[in-house]
Order: structure tokens, then C-alpha cells, then sequence
């Protein structure tokens, strides 16, 4: 017997079903998309006069690339301390791929007898390379896993 809450009951399944059809098409959609091979994993070892320039508890690398023409968030790697870094753009390992203009800075941090003082960050390397456009440093960026490796020489270096 077919009875108007019969009716209502199947009308409402039907939506259900409708939705979660909705549901899973978007998903495999959203997956699809998100599987985007195109990123670039990006690492390599900062060395100074043929030196590894090292971080530790008192040391602080950074290499950041800075897309040509701007446009992105820059991709920044750490330097540890065996001179290597390996790039992240925020909290996303790799990074677009591109051409793109880099910089590098070491300091090493003091801090100070006086508690109540900021710590004073030395630069270690020159300054030149802690500026993108004055660097000299370029990368070409491929999708999959590149290496660069950045010799920096300290005399005529500033």
C-alpha cells in the first residue's frame, strides 16, 4: 500500500542518495586535483671559501628563493648543521617550479651578559648574498626533485 509517508520517506532516500553521489564525486574531483605533480622537492648544501657553512643552537641559515617577477610566497630552507637545506614553501615541502632568484644568509646569534638585552645577530656571510637581486644566485626550478648546491666565497664578496 502506498501511503503519503511511504512517498515522503522514499522522496527523502532519494535526496540522500542524490547527496552522497554529490559527496563522492566531488571527493574523487577534489583528489584528482590535489595530486598535482607538478611541485618540486629542492635541497642542497650552502658552503663558504669550500667550507659547509653550519647551523646549530647559536646559528641561524637561511636559503630563500624569490620567484622572477615576483608573485608566490618565497620558498625558504634552513641550513643545519652539515651546510644542507631543504626548501618548504610555508608549511608545504617544495615549491613551485620557475625561475627564481635566491638568497642566502648566516648569522651567528650572541646573546648578551645583560638578560634584559636582544640578542645580536653577526653576519657570517657576505652581505651581497643575503640580497636576491644582488646575489648572483639563480635556480631553475623542474617539477620532481632538484639539487643546488651554492658555493659562496667571501673575498669580493660584500
Amino acid at each position: 500500500m502506498c501511503t503519503l509517508s511511504s512517498v515522503a520517506k522514499w522522496h527523502r532516500r532519494g535526496r540522500t542518495v542524490r547527496f552522497a553521489l554529490c559527496l563522492v564525486c566531488v571527493a574523487g574531483i577534489s583528489f584528482i586535483v590535489g595530486c598535482d605533480d607538478s611541485k618540486a622537492t629542492v635541497s642542497g648544501t650552502v658552503t663558504l671559501d669550500g667550507r659547509p657553512v653550519t647551523g646549530g643552537p647559536r646559528m641561524n641559515g637561511i636559503v630563500t628563493f624569490f620567484r622572477d617577477g615576483g608573485g608566490g610566497a618565497p620558498a625558504v630552507g634552513f641550513i643545519d648543521e652539515s651546510g644542507h637545506y631543504s626548501v618548504k614553501t610555508g608549511a608545504t615541502t617544495g615549491m613551485e617550479p620557475g625561475s627564481y632568484q635566491v638568497a642566502i644568509a648566516m648569522k651567528k646569534i650572541t646573546i648578551p651578559e645583560n638578560p634584559n638585552a636582544m640578542p645580536i645577530p653577526t653576519l657570517l656571510t657576505p652581505a651581497k648574498y643575503g640580497n636576491p637581486q644582488k646575489s648572483g644566485l639563480r635556480a631553475e626550478i623542474k617539477p620532481g626533485n632538484n639539487t643546488f648546491d651554492f658555493p659562496l666565497v667571501s673575498v669580493g664578496g660584500n
